[in-house]
């Protein structure tokens, strides 16, 4: 597995303990949080118009500290997950200049009342305008999503072996589920920390099947595995979107609730 920091994972991170700094979360947490993710080279603006916006430095200056996010987050308003990949596009705005951005990371959070979004690449955090996004689904709606993309996809795939020429596969999962934990703060709904860690599982799967070869021999094989793939592999990222998005709601709208500091994805981890 790639040893770089996940942009996914980054992203996740900073949407759900940006609502939770606007709740009263102390920066040091917050602040430990977003540094857990790998991405603490710098904070700049990618634009002159998203650095009027998000006050952060602009093009050619040098680069702000994870620190210099907290006001910006504190006044973004609900950030919201996005997890743009080619073909699927849901859920990004209309206006603004962060589609490419966000398209190439795979991952950005939407701040709507600063009008920018936070793409994280190489090590780095971009702000780029952006409009609001548009909703997620509901915690049911989406569970029953990825229960069926789940049961569909293991019917298709049922005589696709995977191989074990490339090592073993569970512990190439288990390892991708290590990699993609997310530390969660307090107060957030179990289902939406169920619907998380299942998120995060099955993206562990299907990275790992990706990296390995499969029984599929002919190019007809291989494309019925990737049709068996591709609807699953939208099913999670809306599953991840949905669980981040119900949380945020949650803690927005329960501040005084009060839980302990925990990882969705993998044990319990203490910094």
């Amino acid at each position: 597995m790639s040893s770089s920091p996940s942009g996914v994972r980054a992203a996740t991170t900073l949407a759900l303990w940006a609502a939770s700094w606007q709740v009263g979360s102390s920066a040091d947490h917050v602040l430990a949080a977003l540094d857990g993710t790998g991405f603490r080279a710098g904070v700049r603006a990618g634009s002159a118009c998203a650095a009027e916006a998000s006050g952060l430095p602009g093009p050619g200056e040098p680069s702000a500290g994870t620190v210099d996010l907290l006001a910006l987050l504190r006044r973004g308003g609900r950030p919201a997950l996005l997890l743009p990949v080619s073909g699927d596009l849901r859920g990004m705005p209309a206006g603004g200049d962060v589609v490419i951005p966000a398209l190439d990371a795979g991952a950005a959070v939407v701040l709507p009342d600063a009008g920018v979004a936070l793409v994280p690449t190489d090590g780095h955090w971009r702000a780029f305008r952006s409009g609001p996004p548009h909703p997620t689904l509901a915690l049911g709606e989406v569970t029953q999503l990825v229960d069926g993309a789940v049961t569909e996809a293991t019917r298709t795939l049922a005589t696709a072996d995977i191989s074990s020429s490339q090592g073993n596969p569970r512990e190439a999962v288990r390892r991708a589920i290590l990699a993609e934990a997310v530390d969660t703060p307090p107060g957030m709904p179990p289902a939406a920390a169920s619907l998380l860690a299942k998120s995060i599982t099955l993206a562990a799967l299907l990275a790992v099947a990706a990296g390995h070869t499969t029984a599929a021999v002919t190019s007809r094989e291989m494309a019925v595995v990737d049709d068996a793939l591709h609807p699953l592999g939208s099913a999670v990222r809306e599953a991840r979107r949905t669980a981040v998005a119900a949380t945020v709601s949650e803690l927005l709208s329960a501040s005084g609730r009060s839980a302990p500091f925990s990882a969705i994805g993998s044990r319990d981890r203490h910094r």
